[in-house]
């Protein structure tokens, strides 16, 4: 079947399609393109400046609103009257209430030791055992000191018998020496009543009385009388010696038994000491302690001398810590000490100051200042401490500690310590307020060192220039109250209404003016870690600056913001801080509506030296401000106010004022007054930071 390739072939959709859309629906895309030109026309001409639309809006974040740069965030606080307890912080050591260094006292091997550093000991536990206890050289020493000893007493015993017979024996001779001399006594008598009778019988004789064989009797009887006295007296010297020799054997015996008891005596301490030296092979705790060191192992052979254990007494342990001594002379005995282990520990040990030495250390001039506490753990202590582990002590020796030493107590004006500055040994703070609370103080400020601010005449402790007088500023009339726009904060007016550019609600603004910071020379007295006194310079009520200050400068504009650890929790928002301020974040442009007019500031270029300061008034709805006289006069904050070039000029057709300012580098404020016909005069502030 022949094909005719003469048949004409179709055209493509995109263009057969599309002008067959287009010619079918002519007059209504003229139409749509008619109304969407009209709208966006309508659009533009009745959109305020600045108003956003529903989408934006709607996708805006509300709370990531920053005020503007020219205002600082910093931690303000106020200056009050309270009680204020005084105290320096220290880092401390712990010391054992005693250390007992464990020595032998007998040479010998240690076989064994049943303590290791960290263990509890009691009084009289064993500590070390050198050599075995039933077969050692001590034993056996005590053994033979035992059999000595034995021995001896047995010699005494049998002296002290023998002594007991020699005393018998004296006793008999006495009483024999008594026996005789009472025979001789009576032999004596005997004699006594013969010889007389003799001599009577005599005289009888001769006179033949009596018979001769009668006298011869009464002669042997006489005879026999002197027998007996003689006899008798022989019985007397025998019993004599007799008791004598008994003496003499008493006398030796009491000397031998004497002898025999020193001897036993004798060795009897030797049994005693071979004992205590058997014991020396124990070595047993003196008293309750922590073993913190062993310095030898079992099998080591030891002799006097050679130090095996360290144990400290522990029960109550010696805080100490090395205090200076401008701090050591504001402490007293009895001051209130509080110790932790570390700064962020919960748990705190409430003691008192026992001790102060009385001599500096020689090497770092500190005085040394003690606390002595009880170092038991009570019954509620944690409960995985048990009973005689380490965990029953509070501290250990050698721990290091921190030490709070109270140095006094009284009521007096108090401020943050993190507040206080310390410049050359003298301190300062950064002192806020209003721009009038600064009007009436006389400062001195050096020219080439701002930071220095004194309140007397002299010269600067870093270039040597004289400081010169700050001029005082005068007093302004009482702020009117002004009501500002939170998403726009150039937009001020002196009644409530909506804000032209976003139709939001107008806001009262703050009356008072912004916060200002200067430097103020301050005496301080008692001080801690959270409060110190601040004795003069400051008055009650005052507010100060006591975090965020790193990079103020004497008259920079301050906010007050919530702080935390590690800043501002939160920035200030536009409707907290009213600065205005040109600087590298806006580009060196600045808008606000004051009274009637939209003014916007400008700097042109944003460089110091040569720059010319813009200045355009417009109407709220639009349009040029032409005619406009403006004047402004300059200071630099950051030298006291120091006085610059007066700026004037007027506005041109399109409501521009190019002023010729020629500012130096560094902050500067320019005072305008826009002075328009048939409008009030209007008042702003401004503030330029020149790079």
């Amino acid at each position: 079947m022949a094909i005719d390739t003469n048949e004409p072939k179709p055209e493509p959709f995109e263009k057969n399609g599309l002008w067959s859309l287009v010619r079918k629906n002519f007059w209504g895309v003229i139409t749509l393109i008619a109304v969407t030109v009209v709208c966006v026309i309508i659009v533009q001409m009745f959109k305020k400046p600045g108003q956003m639309s529903v989408l934006e809006s709607q996708a805006m974040d509300m709370t990531v609103m920053v005020p503007p740069k020219g205002a600082v965030p910093v931690a303000i606080a106020t200056v009050m009257k309270e009680p204020i307890s005084g105290s320096v912080t220290y880092t401390g050591t712990v010391q054992a209430y005693s250390d007992e260094d464990v020595y032998p006292r007998v040479t010998g091997r240690v076989v064994k030791m049943a303590v290791y550093p960290g263990d509890i000991v009691k009084a009289g536990q064993l500590l070390v055992q050198l050599d075995p206890s039933d077969n050692s050289e001590y034993s056996a020493k005590r053994q033979e000191a035992q059999s000595a000893e034995d021995a001896a007493m047995h010699n005494a015993g049998i002296a002290k018998s023998e002594f007991t017979q020699r005393k018998f024996e004296l006793e008999a001779a006495k009483e024999a020496e008594k026996g005789a001399e009472k025979g001789l006594a009576e032999a004596n008598a005997n004699l006594a009543y013969w010889t007389p009778e003799l001599e009577r019988q005599s005289t009888l004789l001769k006179s033949q009385v009596v018979s001769l064989d009668e006298y011869q009797k009464e002669l042997a009887q006489l005879k026999v009388a002197e027998a007996q006295v003689e006899q008798s007296q022989a019985k007397v010297r025998e019993a004599r010696n007799t008791r004598l020799a008994a003496q003499a054997a008493l006398d030796t015996m009491i000397h031998h038994v004497g002898h025999q008891y020193s001897a036993a005596q004798q060795a009897k301490a030797a049994l005693k000491t071979s004992v205590i030296y058997e014991k020396y092979t124990r070595i047993l705790a003196q008293e309750d302690g922590v073993v913190t060191k062993r310095l030898i192992s079992p099998g080591v052979v030891v002799s006097p001398g050679m130090m095996v254990l360290k144990v400290a007494h522990v029960k109550q342990v010696r805080v100490q810590a090395e205090v200076a001594s401008d701090d050591a002379d504001r402490i007293r005995l009895g001051s209130k000490v509080t110790i932790k282990s570390s700064q962020s520990s919960s748990e705190e040990v409430e003691a008192k100051v026992t001790s102060i030495f009385p001599a500096a250390d020689p090497a770092s001039r500190t005085f040394t200042v003690e606390a002595l506490i009880d170092n038991i753990r009570d019954s509620q202590g944690s409960s995985n401490d048990q009973v005689g582990s380490v965990g029953t002590y509070k501290f250990l020796p050698g721990q290091y500690v921190v030490m709070k030493i109270s140095t006094g107590e009284h009521e007096g004006l108090t401020v943050p310590t993190a507040a206080i500055i310390w410049r050359e040994g003298k301190a300062q703070v950064w002192k806020a307020g209003s721009t009038e609370s600064f009007a009436s103080q006389s400062k001195y400020q050096c020219p080439m060192h701002p930071d220095v601010i004194s309140d007397k005449p002299g010269t600067c402790p870093k270039c040597g220039m004289t400081l010169e007088t700050v001029k005082a500023k005068t007093q302004s009339a009482p702020a009117k109250k002004q009501y500002t726009c939170t998403m726009h904060p150039e937009v001020v007016t002196d009644a409530p209404g909506k804000c032209p550019k976003c139709s939001m609600d107008l806001v009262p603004q703050e009356l008072g003016g912004k916060n200002e910071s200067h430097l103020v020379a301050v005496e301080i007295g008692l001080s801690n870690p959270d409060k110190t006194e601040v004795v003069k310079g400051l008055s009650e009520g005052d507010q100060v600056v006591y975090a965020g200050y790193a990079n103020l400068q004497p008259g920079m504009a301050v906010v007050a913001t919530e702080w935390g650890k590690a800043g501002p929790v939160r920035l200030p928002t536009a409707s907290e801080v009213q600065g205005n301020r040109l600087d590298s974040s806006n580009n060196w442009t600045h808008e606000e509506m004051s009274g009637a007019f939209m003014i916007k500031v400008s700097l042109d270029p944003a460089k110091g030296g040569s720059n010319t300061t813009v200045i355009k008034v417009g109407k709220h709805g639009g349009g040029a401000v032409s005619g406009a006289q403006i004047s402004a006069k300059t200071s630099m904050p950051g030298m006291g106010d120091m006085a610059g070039p007066d700026l004037s000029g007027a506005t041109g057709m399109n409501g521009e004022a190019r002023l010729k300012s020629d500012l130096s580098s560094g902050l500067w404020r320019l005072k305008l007054k826009i002075s328009s016909p048939g409008a009030a005069p209007i008042e702003t502030s401004v503030d330029v930071e020149v790079p």
